[in-house]
């Protein structure tokens, strides 16, 4: 099944248990771009990969080493075009099931007000983002960055602390003002796929200059991550897949939610509070040794919305199940 945290899907796990049958979950890849996640049992914080560091460092020798994954031809436009006709069918549809719950909190033409508003705002994101960065690369500002996340995103509503990216946000810039070093920024950049229909640049505004340090954030809805990754002085995530990203480039990393790769090695384990001036960079030898597990257990190459990458998938998929089986 795809996902394992959607109301459709909350009696799968006893009633294949009961019958003895393998479960195998799919969800978006945990590397990104032109990787899906294929796991038995569940995903996210259902996964049950090890959470023990020593463990991926002492079986590092029998696990091949992580290779690139072949491009897809995946792009935004075209997981657009799939989520329009899955949203219209269920519109479309809806009276044959009226028992349905969906796990998205907004009705399609909301969000896609909400997204159209955004396209045509694009460049001019673009242009501010552009300005941010070079901000911050030619007065080598010491700066933190916070990748936001999608509200109705399971690993928010069922693997987070959070009732909410506001809320989290509020977390974040709380701590921030209270403990993070003087003359440091903080960026927090949105969810490219984010509706804007909630306005979390206003609130991370208003509550900056609530806390005083208006001055000190600086919040964008684009930009180049592994630019922004790079020149960090830190990262915070609730649990988004930024957070390999931001240990592949060496940063240190916070994880507030459940997270695959939280574990000592990876991220920082003390409080938020501290994060901001004791965290220390992750362990590579660890990283590379966890990266090999992950992609060659629970990730194939492939996607979920072009041709190419769907004929990928499925072939990755049915080998990978073959092989269970055998």
């Amino acid at each position: 099944m795809f996902g394992d945290c959607r109301e459709v899907h909350r009696h799968m796990h006893p009633v294949s248990l009961a019958a003895g049958l393998r479960v195998s979950v799919f969800e978006e890849g945990y590397l990104r771009p032109h990787w899906i996640t294929m796991e038995r049992y569940g995903v996210n914080g259902r996964s049950r990969m090890p959470r023990d560091p020593a463990w991926y460092v002492d079986h590092r020798k029998h696990i091949p080493r992580a290779v690139p994954g072949q491009a897809t031809g995946y792009n935004l436009y075209e997981r657009a075009r799939h989520d329009i006709a899955y949203r219209m069918a269920n519109a479309l549809h809806a009276h044959r099931f009226p028992h349905y719950k969906s796990h998205r909190p907004k009705n399609g033409f909301q969000e896609y007000t909400g997204l159209a508003w955004r396209t045509v705002q694009k460049r001019l994101h673009e242009r501010e983002a552009g300005k941010v960065t070079r901000d911050l690369a030619e007065h080598k500002r010491q700066y933190y960055l916070f990748p936001l996340q999608l509200n109705s995103d399971s690993q928010i509503v069922e693997h987070s602390p959070f009732d909410g990216v506001r809320e989290a946000i509020s977390v974040v810039l709380r701590s921030f003002a209270q403990h993070a070093p003087a003359g440091t920024w903080l960026i927090i950049k949105n969810h490219p796929l984010d509706t804007g229909l909630i306005g979390y640049r206003q609130f991370a505004k208003a509550l900056a200059r609530e806390l005083g340090v208006g001055e000190r954030l600086r919040f964008i809805d684009a930009g180049h991550l592994p630019t922004l990754l790079e020149h960090s002085r830190g990262v915070i995530v609730v649990n988004s897949t930024v957070g390999l990203s931001a240990v592949h480039h060496g940063r240190p990393l916070i994880a507030l939610g459940a997270a695959i790769y939280s574990m000592p090695g990876l991220t920082w384990q003390g409080s938020l509070a501290d994060f901001w001036t004791q965290a220390e960079s992750p362990d590579q030898f660890l990283y590379q040794s966890f990266l090999d597990y992950v992609m060659h257990h629970t990730q194939i190459n492939g996607d979920f919305y072009t041709k190419t990458g769907i004929e990928m998938a499925v072939k990755g998929a049915v080998a990978r199940l073959e092989a269970a089986h055998d």
